[in-house]
């Protein structure tokens, strides 16, 4: 695992390293980790001359509302999958994971007829509602839901608890776990979506970050001290979730059985 991690950090390190070295150290041969000269001119020249704190902000608003909105919907659809008997549960159900196994682009064309429709395009809800509406997010809690034991269920009826009652007073409060871990993981996501986002959003001033940092490619050249500083700055704020949360994450996915 320390093996892997390595491997992992070593391309991590590298785009810190070019995003403070000046551009013709960038270039040098053989190269050289550590900068003779460190510089911060790339990173002001992101913040300075492009929209890059307008970028943030979308990022932001896309992947907050897209995680408290698909946390609230799969909530409840979970506890029906999972604690409530139905007619044709079961068949919706495997309906929904058959819907996982469509790519994500695959649903491109039809989603763009759907929000162009709804005049929803270079707008970032039409962003926000298909990520929400993912099955993945039900799928997760249904699979930690299932695992609790009914005597919850059945001594809060006794007390006088409704459905909703028994949801919110009860189930939801012991899932912090897997509700921790989904959270994360759907912010992740969102902060990071980009062929979507890419079709749904033409308009410079609604770009998310995955891709303003496109836009930071020229049409015949790349500069790529600018290009690994704006893509230093956009992955801090997902390094600093994943170290606070990292224990959170582990713990929420081995209960929810995504590793059994």
């Amino acid at each position: 695992m320390i093996i892997f991690s390595i491997l992992w950090l070593i391309p991590v390190l590298w785009m810190i390293d070019t995003a403070i070295k000046p551009t013709p150290e960038i270039f040098t041969t053989p190269p050289k980790w550590l900068p003779e000269k460190f510089t911060l001119q790339h990173i002001k020249d992101v913040i300075n001359n492009w929209p890059f704190g307008t970028w943030l902000l979308n990022s932001i608003i896309v992947s907050g509302l897209s995680t408290l909105f698909s946390l609230f919907l799969s909530i409840l659809a979970a506890y029906s999958f999972s604690r409530i008997e139905w007619k044709g549960r079961d068949v919706i159900f495997i309906i929904l994971l058959a819907s996982m196994l469509i790519p994500w682009q695959i649903n491109a064309v039809p989603l763009y007829f759907l929000m162009n429709n709804l005049n929803l395009l270079n707008k970032l809800i039409a962003v926000i509602l298909p990520i929400t509406a993912m099955p993945i997010s039900v799928f997760l809690l249904r699979q930690f839901f299932i695992g609790l034991p009914s005597e919850l269920e059945d001594a809060a009826r006794i007390d006088g608890c409704n459905r909703m009652d028994i949801l919110f007073r009860i189930i939801v409060p012991i899932s912090g776990p897997a509700l921790a871990a989904l959270a994360i993981y759907m912010f992740i996501f969102s902060w990071n979506e980009y062929f979507w986002s890419l079709i749904a959003l033409q308009r410079i001033g609604k770009f998310t970050l995955p891709i303003g940092l496109n836009m930071l490619q020229g049409a015949y050249d790349i500069e790529y001290g600018l290009l690994m500083a704006a893509a230093f700055l956009a992955s801090i704020p997902v390094m600093i979730v994943f170290a606070l949360l990292r224990k959170q994450i582990i713990k929420g996915m081995s209960w929810s059985g995504v590793t059994k």
